[in-house]
């Protein structure tokens, strides 16, 4: 199970594109969210840098979003970031930093959580239970994903859906014991049926979801590249999500 940062290149009035790993349909792609240091989830925003998108092959990113900004954490006294950023220092041994890269830890604790009540879960139906759980933002569409992060109520979620359900047709084993996305079958997919431009991306039934009216239909699936492209040999390297900006 793979948890990922969607990255802090976003801009604060449009999509951009989205890099590895957080690029990859099955992983838990996880964006920034500005609760404007309250309490009250009503208020949260995407972090207008929080990047948000379609990836290369039209999926909209990220999955959900968490609390990015204003994190307090702890550092070590005498350490080069709070030498650097003083006015961050919210007494010894904290400080508070911003970035997506705070938000998906959230997510992976939430992950370590709901697999110690449900340990027979599969990463799925893990991915199911954030997602179906998550509250709905609706001043913010979908550039925070389906909501922003709801522990309680994804502790709480038994039979989760499987968000990734109509994409595994399109996996086959890569002989190495792993499994890789079949670009060939994809592409004939693609080009004979029509329907793909407005996938529906589960048979689950999704509308007594919170997020129900989450625009899940505008991914555009006719432009996309998977001639060039498996899940397995994506390249981390070049990955966008490295330039952080966590100092908003």
């Amino acid at each position: 199970m793979v948890v990922a940062a969607s990255g802090n290149h976003g801009l604060p009035d449009r999509k951009v594109k989205l890099g590895a790993p957080g690029n990859d349909p099955f992983v838990i792609t996880v964006g920034a969210v500005d609760q404007h240091r309250t309490a009250n989830p009503l208020d949260d925003t995407r972090a207008s840098w929080s990047a948000y998108g379609h990836t290369a092959d039209g999926y909209a990113k990220p999955d959900l979003s968490a609390p990015g900004r204003w994190v307090i954490m702890p550092v070590p006294v005498g350490a080069t970031i709070p030498a650097k950023a003083p006015e961050r220092v919210v007494e010894p041994g904290y400080m508070w930093m911003s970035g997506t890269s705070f938000s998906a830890p959230m997510v992976s604790g939430v992950v370590a959580h709901i697999l110690a009540r449900h340990p027979d879960f599969t990463p799925d139906q893990v991915k199911g239970a954030l997602m179906v759980s998550a509250e709905y933002l609706a001043s913010e569409g979908i550039t925070v994903g389906v909501g922003t992060l709801d522990a309680v109520a994804a502790l709480d979620v038994t039979n989760p859906p499987d968000p990734n359900e109509n994409l595994k047709p399109f996996l086959k084993d890569n002989g190495r014991g792993g499994k890789a996305f079949d670009e060939a079958n994809w592409s004939d997919t693609v080009k004979g049926n029509a329907n793909w431009t407005s996938a529906n991306w589960t048979n689950a039934n999704w509308t007594a979801a919170k997020w129900s009216s989450s625009n899940w239909v505008s991914a555009n699936w006719t432009s996309a590249n998977w001639t060039s492209y498996t899940y397995t040999d994506s390249n981390w390297v070049q990955s966008s999500w490295s330039q952080s900006t966590e100092n908003e």
